[in-house]
């Protein structure tokens, strides 16, 4: 988290603590911390897929709006650029009722943590569509989550 905060209060009014909090503290005490940094709990859970209702759009946006995208560095952009043609920085996305197929909620430990992001197109393995890009919410951006811990089939 940008501001390492310490703790939030989460929507059932509990105190969680952060993965600035965690660290400061120095060690991993293998309790699967939801935003456990030293890796533990990431590989005891996975994200899983939740289905984004009608209702849920606005509160799914949101999680995309406040996500700082990565960005390509200088050279990997001017490389892309030199074979594909200029493109801007950053792609604007917005879920509407139309695209709404598109993504999927992630959840941590029963915790929605992500927008998730999949490819139009149907992927040629078995585990269904690629996951196109991930936007963590931004207490989950610390720790290490990625595309790599989403359980994208059952």
């Amino acid at each position: 988290m940008e501001s390492q905060e310490l703790s939030y209060i989460n929507e059932n009014g509990d105190t969680v603590f952060t993965s600035a909090y965690l660290k400061k503290r120095g060690t991993c005490c293998k309790t699967n911390c939801l935003h456990c940094p030293y890796g533990h709990t990431v590989k005891n859970f996975p994200i899983e897929l939740v289905e984004i209702e009608g209702k849920h759009i606005k509160f799914a946006n949101e999680i995309i709006k406040d996500t700082k995208p990565v960005e390509l560095s200088d050279l990997s952009q001017s490389l892309l650029s030199g074979a594909f043609g200029k493109k801007p920085k950053i792609g604007v996305h917005h879920i509407t009722e139309d695209n709404l197929n598109n993504f999927a909620f992630g959840q941590f430990k029963g915790t929605i943590c992500s927008v998730i992001e999949f490819s139009n197109k149907l992927s040629e393995s078995t585990q269904g569509r690629a996951i196109k890009e991930i936007f963590l919410k931004k207490e989950f951006q610390d720790q290490g989550l990625g595309v790599e811990h989403v359980k994208t089939s059952s």
